[in-house]
């Protein structure tokens, strides 16, 4: 049944670094009217709602739904508060989108679709990455049988461990983010995670991880190496925060291989040409550079056409979870998947705080491996 709706009523709670990217991609949906923005610190409200021209502010969430009646709450506060925030929301009477990671573990994550289920309301995670839309023609490609049967992944995240929020979280030794059950890694390691799900069907690979830091003056894991073994595809998640910003993707295919370049927008197949032997060497530079001139033409057709921008999966994700909302269809990330990814984000660091002879072993988290 298609809505008649002309809006979709939003508002966001938690006005930190991430809620203007929140606020600055609802507005490019023409029929999304972001009708009040909450903190507890009544000066985020403010200074949020004046950056994005938002007319109401709050302190306390309850007090905002019931005075602007939002169809969607965006809750972008720190993963702890994400499972009981979402209930209360949902209990309200609002959909929600949640910032990823989606809760603490996968028991909160279940507890949270429980109440979607009792309450009939709808709630996603911000897996907006998967979205983009060089990732959507990355998929394509794959998906499409160019590459042949895909038998192994790479998935790469370089994160900037000496940027302000890593040197928030160095810097402080009682971070809410070194309390995590995946410390650093939590926050983050769902993108390039997903990015693999996107590609693995399989809902229980074999699972080897091992975090360890290579920066001395540093107490706590700030490099994560992760292997799955499913059937018939492998993959390794590599977050490192001793190399240059990165978001890159290799897949291996029984015909074919490419790369995607998250942050430079490119996608480049990794074949090296059919001639034989010396010529060979002179095909696959010129395919490498055929690849490249199809790049730069592309980038330059979306630079003027204003749609390169860091956030682009962001948009397509609130406008694919929005009509879901207002049309009553397919949500765009399913239940399933957001499971899938908790339960392997649970596995990566239960396996990794078993292997770890410098922290204190948790034995219930040591029955949740499976190896």
């Amino acid at each position: 049944m298609t809505s008649t709706k002309q809006t979709i009523r939003v508002a966001l709670v938690g006005c930190g670094q991430i809620a203007d990217a929140h606020l600055g991609e609802i507005r490019k949906l023409s029929y999304a009217e972001v009708v009040g923005v909450c903190d507890l610190f009544e000066d985020l409200a403010s200074q949020a709602a004046t950056r994005f021209n938002v007319a109401k502010t709050f302190t306390d969430m309850g007090t905002m739904f019931e005075a602007v009646k939002p169809d969607v709450v965006h809750i972008t506060t720190p993963v702890h508060t994400h499972a009981p925030l979402a209930i209360e929301a949902m209990r309200m009477g609002m959909n929600v989108y949640l910032e990823k990671p989606f809760s603490i573990d996968l028991a909160e994550a279940e507890t949270v679709f429980d109440v979607a289920e009792e309450t009939g309301k709808r709630i996603t995670v911000g897996h907006d990455q998967s979205f983009e839309p060089i990732w959507r023609e990355c998929l394509d490609i794959a998906n499409s049988g160019a590459l042949g049967s895909v038998q192994h992944i790479d998935s790469i995240l370089s994160y900037p461990i000496a940027g302000n929020f890593g040197r928030q979280v160095v810097g402080n030794p009682n971070h809410r983010v070194r309390r995590l059950p995946g410390g650093l890694f939590q926050n983050t390691i769902s993108h390039p995670l997903y990015r693999i799900t996107d590609l693995m069907p399989d809902t229980s690979p074999d699972i080897w991880a091992k975090w360890f830091t290579k920066e001395p003056d540093i107490p706590f894991p700030t490099e994560l190496r992760v292997h799955f073994l499913g059937n018939p595809i492998s993959a390794n998640l590599l977050f490192t925060s001793t190399t240059r910003p990165s978001r890159i993707v290799r897949i291996y295919g029984e015909k074919d291989g490419l790369e995607v370049d998250l942050d430079i927008q490119t996608i480049q197949r990794m074949h090296n040409g059919s001639l034989p032997g010396a010529f060979q060497k002179l095909q696959g530079p010129f395919i490498h550079f055929r690849e490249a001139a199809r790049n730069l033409r592309r980038n330059i057709g979306k630079f003027a056409r204003s749609e390169i921008h860091y956030f682009s999966g962001m948009t397509r994700l609130f406008d694919q979870f929005y009509q879901s909302i207002l049309n009553d269809t397919e949500l765009p990330i399913s239940y399933d998947e957001i499971r899938r990814v908790t339960r392997f984000m649970d596995e990566i660091f239960a396996y990794c705080s078993a292997n770890d002879n410098n922290i204190v072993k948790d034995e219930n988290a040591l029955e949740a491996v499976t190896v």
